[in-house]
């Protein structure tokens, strides 16, 4: 395989990873605290008409998208032949993939028992509370594998 595939596929891996933390960055700095200011059944509302809306198109789009790429640029630079380093920054990027995507199975469903019927405050906080504590597993794994990814395509161009 043409090392330059190794690269496009890196720099693809690369891009769609930034667009994935920045959403899962987004939702645990920014979305879920405001939960504490509006209280959870505002909250609620929120998630309903967006993660429960447009949410449920964009964001399995965007996670098995992301994963394939990742996966695929991790296989094939791995069958490349690569120097120790990149071989390390290709495992890196592959082993954030899967936790991205073993902490996304575990986040996903949290919040789908909210998505229909009436729920006390109380009830809404402790899904919401379980959401963000997974929600912030997630985006340290999102992070990670684009840190992996960064660190595989310097290492192809350099």
């Amino acid at each position: 395989m043409n090392p330059s595939w190794v690269t496009g596929l890196l720099l693809a891996a690369t891009a769609a990873n930034g667009i994935a933390a920045g959403a899962t960055l987004d939702q645990a700095i920014k979305q879920l605290p405001a939960r504490r200011r509006i209280g959870a059944p505002a909250y609620l509302d929120y998630v309903r008409a967006a993660d429960m809306g447009n949410g449920l198109i964009w964001y399995p789009i965007m996670g098995v998208g992301t994963a394939a790429l990742t996966l695929t640029a991790v296989v094939v630079g791995l069958l490349t032949h690569p120097t120790t380093v990149l071989a390390i920054a290709l495992v890196a990027a592959g082993a954030g993939t899967v936790a991205g995507g073993v902490t996304t199975a575990r986040a996903a469903p949290t919040l789908l028992p909210l998505r229909h019927g009436e729920h006390t405050a109380e009830a809404v906080e402790a899904v919401l509370n379980r959401f963000a504590t997974i929600n912030a597993l997630r985006a340290a794994a999102i992070v990670l594998t684009l840190a992996a990814a960064i660190w595989a395509l310097a290492e192809t161009t350099s």
